[in-house]
């Protein structure tokens, strides 16, 4: 979640510098822990939290393990426009097993508490510590998910963590905690059911998650010690978890006891007649804007017309210092938002948030699931497994254009505001001054019009397709198709391809005979979908469509990269759309370096 307009506040508000577990209708559920580490190589120095400004921009790596993120900052990420990443939380948790009954391995286990070790199965102490220098190294600072409101729902026998931790309920010897530390115990316990009662939302337990004592100076002192092993690492930031379940005025008094002026970011869902707001936690940093990823998806793809987001602020109700996001780990599984089957108006949105100056943006990157709970794949001892984006199942949606190069296009234009606003229906477009203009087209037909602008005369690149567009006496004229955008600005040198992913490809462009039988619904058309950037880097309505001139066999001859086996997938996208995909593994091909490969398939 994101929530913010890049401002320094009081010692006691940082801005920006550098689970729901068992229920969807909870706000977020997690907890850390703390120990002595036993000798693991540090870095040489921590690095100082920078003050967020116009230009920065969060990625929210998701359940990426430590490897995966640092050697993602130093690939495709070094040459992006993001600033930042926000990893999943680092501490010591539950075992897979010990989740909720049918929810083995779960992914809010991450958001359960034993100990503060930074030892879970994204990885170790060391390589936490190596992702957070490698990515520094290459201008990118970490902020880490931090679960401080609570620790895992215990039982009254003794379990172990993920690190060996022993625990049960009200006692976490690892960190610390007895059942002292706790709110709400023995013949005084209670579990959260009213959201209007304030006292209740933040003294009783979260789903069974025992709720830590915040107003005490020792439990304070103990989240605080934990917070600062993380800054002494050199990360330079923190998402709150749960800070709705958290005293405002406790917290701020916990932070203040954190070293340096890390970026502070707070997941606070206000809800209809609740009494807390985020508007409270605004002095101890940046709020999460859940009510912008609503309003994202009912502008893009829903019953308000998209013209009107060029005026997206304050004046719509949101939290003066707003952290925005298109979607979260959260809101992508419980239907509040948009998520990446949503295709071409997911990207869209991306981009609209990156491009617009309101807000500290987080873009979102995850993985495919087909279940609320699912979690993300595992090695055979556990361990979250290296990320692969050419395998399909992390989405990789930030290697896009769309996510990656529209970060490149906030920094450039970091400082301006909106200028030159034109809008018709679903389609807009906007300047920042003198500094780079977008148009976003989320309708379902072409836009080919004259646009204004205030850019000097000159020969940009598009961000997003890598076209040449030519400004002549302030304005330019090009045709923008259904569900894609443009975007430029000055000092930029390159674009991607409409919507691709990372450089998946070879340097050879060969081809692939495609035949398919599918049946579809009206309006469906079947696409072949796959790793490569011709075939979509994944994003199903990237990949070449095919025509059903022979129903129900779909066929075409699409480009891929010769000489490679390549992974795919046949998907059938409607016109708003929506996706639907084939079951089974990923098919694969092998394209040859002259000719074509053939492929005559069933959709499954």
């Amino acid at each position: 979640m994101t929530h913010s307009v890049p401002r320094r506040t009081a010692r006691r508000g940082r801005t920006l510098a550098a689970l729901a577990a068992a229920t969807a209708a909870a706000v977020a559920l997690p907890s850390a822990q703390l120990t002595a580490h036993g000798g693991e190589p540090e870095p040489a120095a921590p690095a100082a939290a920078a003050a967020m400004t116009g230009g920065d921009a969060i990625l929210n790596m998701f359940e990426w393990n430590w490897d995966s993120i640092a050697a993602e900052c130093a690939g495709p990420l070094a040459d992006s426009g993001y600033t930042y990443i926000q990893t999943s939380p680092p501490q010591e948790h539950i075992l897979g097993g010990d989740a909720t009954d049918g929810e083995a391995h779960a992914w809010y286990i991450h958001y359960q508490p034993v100990s503060y070790k930074l030892d879970s199965r994204l990885g170790s102490r060391s390589q936490f510590a190596n992702m957070v220098t490698t990515c520094r190294d290459n201008g990118i600072g970490i902020i880490a998910d931090a679960v401080i409101n609570h620790m895992a729902a215990g039982a009254a026998e003794t379990r172990t963590g993920w690190a060996g931790s022993p625990y049960s309920q009200f006692h976490y010897p690892e960190a610390g905690y007895g059942p002292n530390d706790f709110n709400s115990t023995g013949s005084d316990y209670c579990e959260i059911g009213d959201y209007t009662d304030r006292w209740e939302v933040q003294h009783c337990h979260l789903v069974g998650l025992n709720d830590l004592d915040t107003a005490s100076p020792y439990v304070q002192d103990r989240i605080a010690e934990y917070l600062n092993d993380l800054v002494g690492l050199g990360v330079a930031g923190f998402r709150i978890d749960a800070a709705k379940h958290i005293d405002a005025g406790e917290l701020g008094a916990i932070l203040a006891k954190v070293d340096g002026d890390p970026y502070i970011v707070q997941e606070v869902i206000e809800g209809a007649g609740e009494p807390i707001t985020g508007d409270e936690y605004t002095g101890n940093g940046d709020v999460h804007e859940f009510a912008y990823p609503v309003d994202l998806r009912s502008h893009i793809n829903g019953s308000s017309e998209a013209r009107h987001l060029p005026l997206l602020g304050a004046d719509w109700g949101y939290v003066a210092n707003a952290g925005t996001f298109v979607a979260n780990h959260d809101t992508e599984r419980g239907g509040q938002s948009m998520n990446y089957e949503w295709g071409r108006d997911y990207l869209l949105a991306e981009a609209f948030m990156l491009a617009h100056p309101f807000g500290t943006p987080s873009s979102y990157t995850g993985y495919r699931f087909s279940s609320f709970h699912e979690g993300p794949p595992l090695n055979g001892d556990d361990t979250v497994a290296d990320v692969d984006c050419d395998a399909g199942v992390f989405t990789c949606l930030h290697r896009s254009p769309y996510l990656s190069g529209m970060a490149g296009f906030r920094a450039a234009t970091a400082g301006t505001g909106v200028t030159d606003v034109w809008g018709e229906g679903d389609a807009f477009a906007f300047g920042r001054g003198s500094a780079g203009y977008a148009v976003f087209n989320a309708s379902g037909g072409d836009v080919a019009r004259t646009f204004d602008t205030s850019l000097p005369d000159g020969d940009y690149i598009d961000v997003i397709s890598g076209d040449t567009v030519t400004v002549v006496d302030g304005a330019f004229t090009a045709t923008v198709a259904a569900k894609t955008a443009l975007a430029v600005y000055s000092g930029n040198t390159g674009g991607g391809d409409n919507g691709g992913g990372g450089d998946n490809g070879g340097d050879e462009t060969g081809c692939i005979d495609v035949t398919v039988t599918a049946h579809t619904q009206w309006g469906q058309m079947v696409h072949l979908t796959g790793a490569p950037g011709e075939l979509g880097s994944w994003n199903a309505p990237d990949g070449p469509e095919l025509s059903p001139a022979s129903y129900p066999r779909w066929t075409g001859t699409v480009d891929a990269p010769a000489g490679q086996t390549v992974e795919y997938k046949y998907t059938k996208v409607d016109e708003n759309g929506a996706v639907v995909w084939e079951s089974g593994e990923n098919r694969t091909v092998t394209v040859p370096t002259e000719g074509c490969a053939t492929v005559d398939d069933t959709w499954r």
